[in-house]
């Protein structure tokens, strides 16, 4: 995907310089064409589709955006109001079935979070251990970890 995505923007300059103009109009319409062409020439080898694992990745940003503005706007409320709201724990992600690149990206989603640290794999691979600073009900957490996994998962992941 990783090297599709940087063909797809080469292809989206070359387009631009081919125009003459670096205009925002030109450079959509690179976009479109290297999709075009990208999406045809890989439709044999491409079991999901190029187009649609463009989509997929534009949805797990967005999605990945919101969650970061929540958990942003929780620690701006922790820090500006009085007292202790935290609890913290370190909790245990089962990360079984992941490779090791999956494993990665996954702890680094969770360590761009704010309140959340990804602090190490186990040595057998199969457990992430986490320091989340509200994991006051570790399962509503292992839930929202759940959530993160399954979006990378079918979004992002070849799977």
């Amino acid at each position: 995907m990783s090297v599709r995505l940087g063909l797809h923007l080469a292809l989206a300059i070359v387009w631009c310089f081919l125009w003459g103009s670096f205009t925002a109009w030109n450079l959509l319409g690179g976009l479109l064409v290297g999709l075009v062409v990208i999406s045809v020439f890989t439709r044999a080898t491409d079991r999901k589709g190029y187009a649609k694992r463009l989509l997929n990745l534009v949805r797990f940003g967005l999605w990945f955006f919101v969650v970061l503005v929540r958990s942003n706007l929780q620690i701006a409320r922790e820090i500006l109001t009085p007292g202790w709201s935290q609890s913290p724990q370190i909790l245990r992600y089962d990360v079984e079935g992941l490779t090791e690149v999956e494993t990665t990206v996954l702890a680094s989603s969770i360590t761009l979070t704010p309140g959340t640290l990804a602090l190490d794999v186990s040595d057998d691979g199969r457990f992430l251990y986490l320091h989340c600073m509200y994991a006051e009900d570790q399962r509503a957490q292992l839930r929202e970890l759940d959530a993160l996994r399954s979006r990378l998962e079918n979004w992002v992941f070849d799977r």
